[in-house]
């Protein structure tokens, strides 16, 4: 009987630590953990999400899943994924310094200048607002109808539909110590709810603030 000759051994052990690194690729046990891009195929009712064909758990923090989302998935050694979240799409913008209309200026209250930017929440993008819009009237009212933007927002940063929010005002001037902001359909941002009152009673209160402001507003863009 021949015995297999050195070339042979060689072969036989090259192809045992192929089986073996291909084994080891396909095992978390051999390999660890590990991490990956995926997009997102399917989003189920229990928590889970299925991306390129791995079912896995969503993290508490990646909320509102859709599919098409490009998400970070990891797999521990044991074999277990998790989904961690969504990977930035490029839509979050730097903060703008948007030019106000007649009667209106930056900094009311030492709020500093408003600003606003685009930005992802859960998913979905948002108008977020900051700064102190100062109030000068003219003969007790409001001046521009109360929209502060001397150009209106490009379409893309418009609302499906008006949204209201409430922001602070100075108490001096005013019997109120709130307003009413609409982020409007038109482009334009309107302060709503000032009085030409002259007389500071319950059925015409003056509310005519020195300032508004906008730390803190936002509203979905999405419809």
């Amino acid at each position: 009987m021949t015995k297999p000759g050195p070339s042979m051994h060689r072969d036989l052990a090259w192809a045992l630590k192929q089986q073996a690194r291909r084994t080891g690729e396909r095992s978390p046990k051999v390999r660890g953990s590990d991490w990956r891009m995926a997009t997102v195929t399917a989003v189920a009712a229990d928590g889970t999400i299925t991306a390129d064909g791995v079912t896995a758990r969503r993290m508490e923090s990646y909320q509102s899943p859709t599919v098409g989302d490009l998400i970070v998935m990891a797999q521990s050694s044991s074999g277990s994924w998790i989904a961690h979240g969504r990977l930035s799409a490029g839509i979050d913008s730097a903060w703008t310094k948007p030019t106000l209309a007649t009667g209106f200026t930056h900094d009311g209250n030492s709020n500093g200048d408003v600003r606003y930017r685009v930005t992802v929440i859960a998913g979905t993008p948002h108008m977020q607002w900051r700064g102190g819009i100062t109030i000068v009237y003219s003969a007790s009212s409001i001046q521009n109808s109360g929209d502060f933007l001397a150009t209106p927002l490009p379409a893309a940063l418009r609302p499906a539909g008006t949204r209201s929010l409430t922001a602070a005002c100075s108490a001096t001037g005013s019997s109120s110590l709130s307003l009413k902001v609409d982020a409007r359909t038109d482009g334009q941002m309107r302060i709503v709810g000032t009085t030409t009152s002259t007389s500071d009673t319950y059925s015409t209160p003056i509310i005519r603030p020195g300032w508004v402001s906008l730390n803190g507003l936002q509203y979905p863009l999405d419809a």
